[in-house]
């Protein structure tokens, strides 16, 4: 069975619970992810970016410079 993260955007979470920080998408737009689906997400970034070109790629930020979203 997989587990979600309700808090998390993302679909590769191993946790149904814990913290999540916000990742910015582009514009004002942003992804709210879990630790594992964020480190799918750059992965995933990280491979793409070999096939763009230099202005068209995607920033691959480290997970401690995202902000810990808040949950009310």
């Amino acid at each position: 069975m997989q587990k979600t993260n309700p808090n998390c955007d993302g679909q590769r979470c191993k946790i149904n619970k814990g913290e999540v920080r916000v990742l910015p998408a582009g514009g004002d737009s942003n992804i709210i992810l879990c630790r594992h689906c964020f480190n799918y997400e750059m992965k995933w970034r990280y491979e793409r970016n070999k096939e763009l070109s230099y202005a068209c790629r995607f920033d691959i930020p480290k997970w401690e410079s995202l902000k810990i979203y808040e949950i009310e």
